[in-house]
């Protein structure tokens, strides 16, 4: 660009000179310097190229003088970019040690660099050397917006790397004011709400997500459910828990997923009671078998209302291997010994299970029949195990009747 524009500047001048040679061939004019006793007398042509011809030499002069120094510059450039990409390649093929030492080569012929110190962070930080990765953030260039902006970005993608979530979160909540629809910021800002259980600004920051077309609908949804199983698994007491259940959007207590987390959490803080109606009112509005096993594990005082329940809701599934199994549990811990066994066994002609075979060996144990108890446990081993079950060693597990005690 710059030789064209000289030879622009030669073509407009000799246009010049030609358009007014005609003048100076009438009238070349005369000028005269007296300087000290001299004379000097020339014509205004004359006197213009001298000029041209002292600036030409005065130009070409000081190019000589900076050629030396140009051509160091331009060695320590060509140098510098060798060890760019020698670092460059380094840090993409893994080699943290190599890049590191590269890029550090490459920054130092250059000043404050940020692209350069950059890499150099994420080199040391693969060398597990936060000290040094933090050394190289502070030394790039931050004067722009935008520089400062890369800096941020790169030290909370280090921090949420290695695991530092809780310090990587008030970074990327300021580099999120600032980009408010950056996708890589929303991303690691979403991880590290995961990470630290901070379910409700999670959920929060997923409608701004979709917006940004960071996470898609289906993405949303499976995300606002991963959440609120997270935050539902986190209590340990019976009022934590009914006013965390309460404190969901109503969607997400329709969730077969949630209900069972809720269910689930409810019996493992020895509070079952607060699952009857929850996992009740799912069942009535969605039939899913799995919600029975749950409903199957009463509380003090329910099990009776629990076990009237599932015989209503018998008469339309007679055939729900999980329906017969939650009854027959229900029976076994009202002492209806016959009900339980005939439900268990209908359970595991249906459909054998795990469940169903240690629930078995369980009533059978407690009505000393050792040995079809021990065979009950050792299928449920078998199916734990992923092999196929054996068939029961005694005619003593016969369909028993329903009315029987």
């Amino acid at each position: 660009m710059k030789r064209s524009f000289l030879v622009i500047i030669a073509i407009a001048l000799a246009l010049f000179a030609a358009a007014i040679a005609p003048v100076f061939k009438s009238d070349p004019g005369l000028v005269q310097i007296r300087f000290q006793g001299w004379t000097i007398e020339t014509s205004v042509l004359i006197l213009a190229l001298a000029a041209v011809a002292l600036w030409l030499i005065v130009h070409f002069t000081l190019r000589l003088w900076r050629m030396p120094a140009e051509t160091a510059r331009r060695v320590r450039e060509k140098r510098a970019l060798a060890q760019l990409e020698k670092g460059l390649l380094a840090l993409t093929e893994g080699d943290w040690s190599t890049a590191e030492k590269a890029l550090e080569k490459s920054a130092s012929s250059h000043g404050r660099t940020t692209a350069r110190y950059l890499a150099a962070a994420q080199a040391a930080d693969g060398q597990e050397a936060g000290d040094r990765a933090e050394w190289y953030l502070e030394q790039a260039d931050t004067r722009k917006r935008k520089q400062r902006f890369l800096v941020e970005l790169t030290r909370a993608r280090i921090l949420t790397t290695n695991g530092q979530y809780a310090e990587a979160i008030p970074i990327l909540q300021d580099l999120q004011k600032r980009r408010k629809r950056h996708s890589q910021v929303l991303e690691l800002l979403a991880r590290c709400y995961d990470e630290t259980g901070q379910w409700e600004p999670l959920q929060k920051l997923l409608p701004v997500m979709q917006k940004a077309g960071v996470v898609d609908e289906a993405r949303v949804a499976e995300l606002r459910q991963h959440a609120a199983v997270s935050e539902l698994k986190q209590y340990s007491d019976a009022d934590a828990l009914k006013a965390g259940w309460r404190g969901l959007p109503k969607d997400l207590q329709k969730s077969t997923g949630v209900v069972m987390v809720f269910a689930d959490q409810a019996i493992r803080i020895g509070a079952p009671e607060l699952n009857e109606e929850i996992l009740r009112t799912s069942l009535k509005h969605e039939w899913n078998s799995t919600l029975l096993i749950p409903y199957g594990e009463p509380g003090a005082e329910d099990s009776a209302k629990r076990m009237k329940q599932c015989e209503k809701w018998l008469k339309d599934h007679p055939e729900d291997p999980w329906l017969n199994l939650a009854l027959g549990r229900l029976c076994a811990r009202e002492e209806l010994w016959g009900k339980a066994r005939h439900h268990m066994i209908r359970s595991l002609e249906i459909e054998p299970s795990v469940g169903g075979y240690d629930s078995l060996g369980q009533l059978l144990e407690r009505k000393g029949e050792l040995e079809t108890s021990m065979a009950c446990f050792r299928n449920a081993l078998r199916m734990n195990q992923g092999k196929e079950p054996l068939p029961l060693p005694s005619e003593q597990i016969k369909l028993a009747s329903p009315l029987g005690q």
